[in-house]
């Protein structure tokens, strides 16, 4: 009897079960993987969509368009950050904040942004494999999938990019099914073209460049009928049947711009014309830049060579399986019928149109191009198209196992880079240059925060401490990047801290700081280096120890001050001092500071802070005065002042310790204010008139105003009740000496 239950592995089966397998292997391999440097600003976008649509608020709808028609920069400030991000739709970002909600056991909401960000990824190979099958069959869908799976960098970004990979999967979803359109022309279904208007409106909605798409339908069913028209020399046109596919198509692109307003609150505003302005916004949008290492040289991202985004994205980050089978291409139109030449035409179209809209439009280019990722997967797909072409091509059997046996050997290449170097796949380089070794000081690697995620491992696995945690500090780019994961464990701790900070005990250092200091062969690795995350014996992320000793920092910043006076200087040293607690020092450098820049309000309130710590409130109180005076918002000054009221609250209460006394006088004398310094030593007289210090420091006083005949008097007094008091002795010596100097 034939067991019903045993499935037939046939061509179709055997790509379905291994599509499965990568489906599942990538949504578990997602949990490797950390946040990079764009996802705190996407989560919160998403979340604040969701609010919109929720109707807790509409901050989502704000105008991201300054009035000079550019883009708000959104690096300017949070609130420059919350508009200028409406100028992008979000649909990944809303998805992930609303599906959240209900799949919270997944982990944080990084941690499942990531998750579907690699459910995204699965669906966008899955769609690349039968965009091959469209091609070529199900053996050659078969082949695309491994060929785009293997693409290191698209599959590492595929785990936790939520802008690239997304946009990329809406892209080729939209690919697909304007081949599957074509195929079945001149029939134009409403399942067809409802898939047609989602995907394309979804793809505008993650990035607007997704409006060329429109074009792309445009140009394949005008290029079908030229081609189902051009042998009969267009005699027989039917214009009833033209004018009716016009008419559809034109509907489907209609509605598929319109839709895109759907789940964008800007573009609710005005659904025709907003999604329009940002475009053009955006096109002359100047905010981003940043300095690029491409070619061995520190460039502009405003000013890289024409052919940046062409040797990024198909040639140093493309495996070698994927840039030969380019050259193989031109096989594709070789004994092939003209509606397999239009679908490949079409296919490497959209490869090859975005790159000319690069170079004619010269857009910012940065971080390797990878907004343009999606352009690399068409050319992919027909790189597996043209190799399976090749096999049949190939006539002998034995040059098909050699070309099959050297397509094995190019494909296990980046295979063993993507296990060797998990989760940093998306730091793959092609063999063509050296790999990431050959990248190092050529090109830059990791511009996105990939390495940080191992770092944070090594230092938990080899330094972390729960009862005594280390101060870990990340200076460069967003912190979420490392708070993450410190929020999760008692090991560590985070030290959120200005680059010139002493109060870190460890610092991850990205290679991308190598823009600071440009000569990565002298500088790197930094001092101090104790740990380096490596890929192929390449350093791209490195753990610093902190070896800070305040004496010699202090000592250093003194020499340089001498050099090189400065405000800025000299409220750094103040800093140091006061937290050393050597508070006169800290206040002697906020007076230099204030000499420089009289009206420097931070340099009166750490004079304002340093003199509540010595509890001359009344001195503290004008310092603080001043702050205010200069920056009526500065809120550390109004706490330093509230402090201030309340210290001369208490001693106006007379609730003082005689140590208290002893102290505030003693310090109001060392600053040279020595009126003040008898009146706290008189009121502690008051209390306890036979305090000798007390006695003491009014007859220090005198000496330091020069009235010699005063101070000789109280030292007596001092001395008649404690004639073993040195101090007492040596400053009457002195009153006595002075007064027949004088």
């Amino acid at each position: 009897m034939k067991n019903i239950w045993i499935p037939k592995f046939t061509e179709r089966t055997i790509f379905i079960s291994t599509a499965i397998s990568i489906g599942l292997i990538m949504s578990v391999l997602s949990f490797d993987y950390g946040p990079l440097e764009d996802a705190r600003i996407h989560m919160e976008h998403g979340e604040r969509i969701l609010d919109y649509f929720k109707e807790i608020n509409e901050v989502a709808a704000l105008n991201p368009i300054l009035d000079d028609g550019t883009l708000i920069d959104v690096g300017k400030s949070k609130e420059a950050e919350y508009k200028g991000m409406n100028g992008f739709g979000g649909f990944f970002d809303l998805l992930s904040s609303f599906l959240y909600q209900y799949f919270d056991f997944l982990g944080d909401n990084y941690s499942f942004k990531n998750f579907l960000n690699a459910i995204f990824g699965f669906l966008l190979f899955l769609f690349c494999g039968l965009l091959g099958k469209e091609l070529g069959g199900w053996r050659v869908g078969l082949l695309t999938l491994i060929f785009v799976v293997l693409m290191p960098v698209i599959f590492g970004y595929s785990m936790n990019n939520p802008k690239d990979i997304p946009a990329a999967a809406f892209y080729m979803f939209s690919l697909f099914h304007i081949v599957k359109l074509l195929k079945e022309l001149p029939v134009v279904t409403i399942r067809r073209a409802f898939f047609l208007i989602v995907n394309i409106s979804l793809l505008i909605n993650i990035r607007l460049i997704g409006l060329i798409v429109i074009g792309y339908l445009l140009l394949a069913v005008f290029s079908w009928w030229v081609l189902e028209n051009y042998e009969k020399g267009f005699k027989n046109v039917h214009l009833k049947e033209t004018l009716l596919l016009i008419i559809k198509i034109v509907m489907i692109c209609f509605f598929a711009y319109i839709s895109v307003s759907f789940l964008w609150p800007y573009a609710q505003k005005d659904p025709l014309l907003n999604p329009i302005k940002v475009f053009k916004a955006a096109k002359d949008f100047r905010g981003f830049e940043n300095l690029q290492l491409f070619e061995g040289i520190w460039k502009s991202s405003f000013d890289v060579p024409w052919y940046y985004a062409i040797k990024n994205l198909f040639i140093i980050t493309m495996p070698l399986h994927a840039f030969i089978g380019f050259f193989l291409i031109p096989l594709l139109y070789l004994k092939n019928t003209k509606q397999n030449i239009l679908y490949v035409s079409i296919v490497l179209f959209a490869s090859v149109f975005p790159m000319i809209l690069v170079i004619i439009g010269k857009p910012n280019s940065h971080d390797g191009s990878r907004q343009f990722m999606f352009s690399v997967l068409p050319v992919v797909i027909l790189s597996a198209v043209s190799w399976y072409k090749l096999f049949t091509i190939l006539s002998a059997k034995n040059r098909v196992r050699v070309a099959f046996g050297g397509l094995i050997f190019l494909m296990l290449q980046p295979l063993y880079s993507m296990i060797r170097d998990h989760p940093m796949q998306a730091l793959y380089f092609s063999p063509i240059i050296g790999g990431v070794s050959g990248a190092y000081g050529n090109y830059e690697i990791d511009y996105y925060g990939v390495g940080i995620r191992p770092a944070i491992n090594w230092l938990e696995s080899n330094v972390g401490n729960s009862e005594n945690p280390p101060r870990v500090r990340m200076y460069y780019g967003s912190q979420t990047k490392i708070t993450t994961f410190l929020d999760k464990t008692d090991k560590l701790t985070h030290a959120l801290t200005r680059r010139d900070s002493p109060d870190w005990d460890y610092s991850i250092i990205m290679l991308a700081e190598g823009k600071y200091k440009q000569d990565l062969d002298v500088n790197w690795s930094p001092d101090n280096t104790v740990h380096e995350i490596k890929i192929d014996d390449v350093s791209i992320c490195f753990i610093v120890k902190s070896d800070y000793n305040e004496d010699n920092h202090i000592a250093k910043l003194e020499k340089d001050l001498i050099k090189v006076p400065s405000a800025s200087g000299y409220i750094k040293l103040s800093l140091l001092y006061y937290n050393k607690n050597d508070n006169l020092k800290s206040i002697e450098a906020s007076k230099k500071a204030i000499s420089i820049d009289a009206d420097n309000s931070i340099a009166y309130n750490n004079l304002c802070s340093a003199y509540n710590r010595l509890k001359v409130y009344d001195l503290a109180k004008l310092a603080c005065e001043k702050a205010l005076s200069i920056n009526a918002e500065f809120v550390l000054a109004k706490n330093n002042l509230k402090a201030s009221v309340k210290g001369l609250e208490k001693i106006s209460n007379k609730k003082l310790t005689k140590n208290e006394y002893l102290n505030i006088s003693f310090y109001y004398y060392r600053l040279g204010f020595y009126e003040r310094c008898i009146k706290t030593s008189e009121e502690l007289l008051m209390i306890d008139p036979k305090n000798v210090v007390a006695l003491n420091n009014i007859c220090s006083s005198y000496n330091a105003m020069k009235k010699y005949d005063i101070a000789i008097g109280f030292c007596n007094k001092a001395l008649e009740l404690n004639p073993n008091f040195e101090r007492a002795k040596n400053n009457l010596k002195w009153a006595q000496e002075s007064l027949k100097k004088k």
